[in-house]
């Protein structure tokens, strides 16, 4: 059976890394999805669910009471305004891949308006072909770097990112611009596997994440150079502690951190302080 063509990236990596990155993630789309689920045996779905619950700062469904907001509408203080009147919030959800992260997203905040951004045009591709209903209104898969977002400043209500800030070949660089698209008073969330430090999360990387993952991953995906690379990124990572004294260097406080299954991923919440510069 003759594969289809790999689709052309239109946004460029910053470098050689990005790059390879970037054409891996393509490669892989099609598999992905299965890959994680039987890597995880479900619990990525979870940790999402978990990670999404408080991504908009002091937001409320609305009941509908409040002439014209329809009931499910997801109002935040300070947040921008949609073209009808009722406050609606905006979310970036960065490094987004087959928009796994987008519809829960959207099934936790069904009215707000929700970016999907990822710099690699098959992952997103894969995703867009999931959006249907109100999911395809309110959600939108855009290729972007997150070393220099094509958004104006103070764009955001909220920001989240799950698993793909290990990738980033320049993560002060791309959480500086995070910390510019949100607005004064805006939440990060970050889910991702951050470098292990405690005794049963440095076993589980060592036994799991480097013996059996790359197994599955290949059997998933067909590429078992993409799962040996897995492993290796958690190991050259932060450490929790490292991320949120970096998050607090570019200016973003942080409000909470979240160990997940002994300390094999984390949430990280951070806002950004209002009258910040």
């Amino acid at each position: 059976m003759t594969q289809p063509a790999p689709l052309a990236e239109t946004v460029a990596a910053i470098d050689a890394h990005g790059a390879r990155v970037q054409g891996m993630f393509t490669d892989i789309a099609r598999g992905y999805d299965r890959a994680n689920r039987w890597m995880s045996l479900g619990i990525d779905v979870l940790w999402r669910r978990s990670a999404v619950a408080e991504v908009l700062p002091g937001s409320c469904a609305d009941d509908g009471s409040r002439g014209g907001v329809a009931p499910g509408s997801v109002v935040v203080e300070g947040s921008h305004a949609a073209a009808d009147g009722p406050l609606r919030a905006r979310i970036l959800d960065l490094c987004a891949g087959t928009l796994d992260s987008t519809l829960e997203l959207h099934r936790r905040y069904p009215q707000a308006d929700i970016v999907g951004g990822d710099f690699s045009a098959g992952m997103l591709a894969v995703g867009e072909a999931k959006l249907r209903g109100a999911a395809r209104e309110r959600l939108v898969a855009r290729e972007m770097d997150a070393h220099a977002l094509p958004e104006p400043d103070a764009a955001f209500d909220a920001v989240f990112c799950a698993f793909g800030a290990r990738n980033l070949s320049d993560l002060e660089t791309a959480t500086r611009e995070q910390l510019r698209v949100l607005r004064p008073g805006g939440r990060l969330t970050v889910l991702e596997f951050f470098r292990p430090r405690g005794l049963f999360s440095r076993a589980f990387h060592a036994c799991y994440n480097r013996t059996v993952l790359p197994v599955v991953g290949w059997a998933a995906t067909g590429n078992l150079g993409a799962y040996l690379y897995l492993p290796r990124s958690i190991g050259a990572f932060v450490t929790i502690e490292d991320y949120c004294a970096l998050l607090d260097r570019v200016g973003l406080q942080v409000i909470g951190q979240q160990r997940l299954f002994g300390g094999v991923a984390g949430i990280v919440r951070a806002e950004r302080p209002r009258g910040g510069a």
